[in-house]
């Protein structure tokens, strides 16, 4: 295990700036998960963790030393690649001892590794079969072998389950949270995925453009998000966002979405709410995500601060253990997420209850989150 700093790291080709004052710190054991859309640069910051990119700028240090310059054989990491990267002409034990073979590690000692990292993994019964008669599945569990068999410092992982169908997907996902939670070992996690990000993550760091838009925990990313973009880019489905004007009454707030054409829609913030950012006739996002916006019992069991509307039903999807339901607050179409078992049809209009407890605002000219 061991802890991991960069600071003001940036990463350039030429005039193109790809990586933009990186700053982030975890701990010995910590599960790090770089997310975001492709071409925003998580997989180049991983390679540099790694010493296959080099550094523009900043520091990187791990355990407390610099590694800028540190080759790779030398930073006591292992990586988990999207491809597998398995030897076909060797049989699976060839491919987990390889690397302890390499570093002049003894037959036995190797033979042990090798049997711990199997049982660990179960796949004892593959050790003689070579990686061509594998599934993609199997496959990767040897690639998860072969690094942990040297017990690094720190685990690298590239997108490594992004090849599999999406059964195999939430299985692996659940082997890899097993063993870091066994193992407690220091994890880089690389994924486009959100749901494998907040599944596995105890620090996400939500990347757009070369630059992390938001650094916090799972709770902290779902519940408070930074800014617009992180907003919509973690939950599945999204956050709802909603175009209002603050209305202030007293001490209290209210947000009108909607009026015009459409109608109107008055949604009262609570009152214990954090109101320093917030000003009479101030244009706002309002943030709602689907299952704040549901049905009245369910509502009433989960909090008091709810705003109760007619709204009407355009299409309901059930899933089985819940519904969702497309419907429009202030002629703005948003999802909701409601119980199973409710005669939701197509067409009718129906009592949605608000929960304003937990909704967050936006400044409509930064994005960025203000309460």
């Amino acid at each position: 295990m061991a802890s991991l700093n960069i600071q003001k790291i940036c990463k350039s080709y030429g005039k193109i700036e790809v990586l933009k004052d990186i700053d982030i710190s975890i701990d010995h054991g910590d599960f790090l998960v770089l997310v975001g859309p492709s071409g925003c640069g998580k997989s180049t910051l991983l390679n540099m963790i790694a010493g296959l990119e080099e550094i523009t700028s900043g520091d990187l240090a791990i355990d407390g030393e610099r590694v800028n310059d540190r080759h790779p054989s030398k930073r006591d990491i292992a990586m988990v690649f999207q491809s597998y990267a398995l030897y076909p002409n060797m049989r699976v034990e060839e491919n987990i001892a390889f690397g302890l073979e390499m570093r002049g590690v003894s037959k036995a000692e190797r033979e042990q590794a090798v049997a711990k990292v199997a049982s660990m993994l179960q796949i004892e019964h593959l050790l003689k079969r070579k990686p061509g008669a594998l599934s993609g599945g199997q496959r990767q569990r040897v690639a998860m072998g072969r690094a942990l068999v040297r017990d690094p410092k720190i685990f690298l992982f590239d997108e490594p389950l992004s090849n599999l169908d999406a059964k195999l997907r939430v299985d692996m996902r659940t082997e890899i949270k097993r063993l870091h939670q066994r193992l407690g070992s220091t994890i880089v996690y690389v994924t486009h995925d959100q749901i494998e990000a907040m599944t596995l993550a105890t620090t996400i760091a939500v990347m757009k453009d070369g630059i992390v838009q938001q650094l916090g925990t799972p709770e902290e990313i779902y519940n408070r998000p930074a800014n617009t973009f992180v907003a919509s880019f973690m939950g599945s489905p999204a956050m709802n966002l909603l175009p209002g004007k603050l209305l202030r009454s007293g001490d209290d707030y209210a947000v009108k979405v909607g009026g015009g054409s459409a109608e109107e829609a008055l949604l009262t913030l609570p009152s214990h709410s954090d109101k320093s950012a917030l000003s009479d006739g101030q244009e706002v996002m309002l943030g709602l995500r689907p299952e704040m916006v549901t049905d009245p019992v369910s509502a009433k069991a989960i909090g008091h601060d709810t705003v109760n509307l007619q709204c009407p039903v355009e299409v309901a999807e059930p899933t089985g253990a819940d519904i969702y339901a497309i419907t429009r607050i202030g002629g703005h179409s948003i999802t909701a997420r409601l119980r199973a078992g409710l005669d939701l049809r197509a067409g009718s209009t129906t009592e949605f209850a608000v929960d304003m407890s937990r909704a967050v605002l936006f400044d409509t000219g930064s994005e960025q989150r203000i309460a």
